[in-house]
């Protein structure tokens, strides 16, 4: 299990993180057993903050406790897939149109070399994943609406361990995903609300519908 060892920050905060994103990054597979031990060992620290961090994301529905007390990581459903893409259609669209509205011209240098930095790692699936979170969040935040954000951030949560493991293997798919970023970026450029519905739309359901083969498929 590729986890580093904790240093410094508040230790609850830092086991919690370092959980979260082993399980988003699919380090830790959708129906995987946890072992509270293993963990433990992995980040050099005891039990307590590693039962702490998961009864957290257990309330984030990110790890479900089975009558048996033992954790696995949750698994994601049709019905549950469909209601996640209903939500996220609403809530990050919300957040994109609204950032259409309060962004500054200072943010789209950066955002611009996202995207070609995107571009150049279509083949590099886990570097890919991560510019793509960037760059999705980085025009969520211009909302400046942080509790919309936090939500938002839970979604992807639940649906991150799936995008990371669609996306191995599959460099036409991240290609042809880009041309959705790239509209993207040029509809906050423009300030165009309408076009950042549409590319927005289409890349969250693309995406749920790459996704779907994978329920019904054991990971491990």
């Amino acid at each position: 299990m590729p986890l580093k060892k904790v240093t410094n920050k508040t230790l609850r905060q830092t086991v919690y993180e370092r959980i979260r994103k082993s399980i988003i990054a699919a380090e830790l597979l959708p129906g995987e057993l946890i072992s509270l031990r293993q963990l433990a060992t992995s980040l050099g620290v005891s039990q307590m903050p590693v039962r702490e961090a998961l009864l957290q994301l257990e309330r984030e529905k990110v790890v479900v406790i089975e009558s048996n007390k033992s954790m696995r990581v949750n698994k994601l459903n049709s019905k549950e897939l469909d209601e996640i893409l209903w939500i996220r259609l609403a809530l990050e669209t919300m957040a994109a149109e609204k950032a259409c509205e309060l962004r500054p011209d200072s943010c789209l240098p950066r955002l611009k070399a996202l995207v070609t930095e995107m571009w150049d790692s279509t083949d590099r699936p886990k570097e890919y994943f991560k510019k793509n979170v960037q760059l999705h969040f980085g025009i969520y935040k211009l909302a400046k609406s942080p509790n919309l954000l936090q939500i938002i951030d839970g979604l992807w949560a639940r649906i991150g361990p799936y995008l990371n493991i669609q996306m191995i293997g599959l460099a036409h798919i991240r290609k042809v995903a880009m041309f959705c970023h790239e509209r993207m970026y040029q509809a906050l450029a423009e300030r165009d609300k309408a076009e950042m519905q549409k590319a927005l739309e289409e890349d969250l359901a693309r995406t749920a519908d790459r996704i779907r083969p994978l329920l019904d498929t054991p990971l491990d």
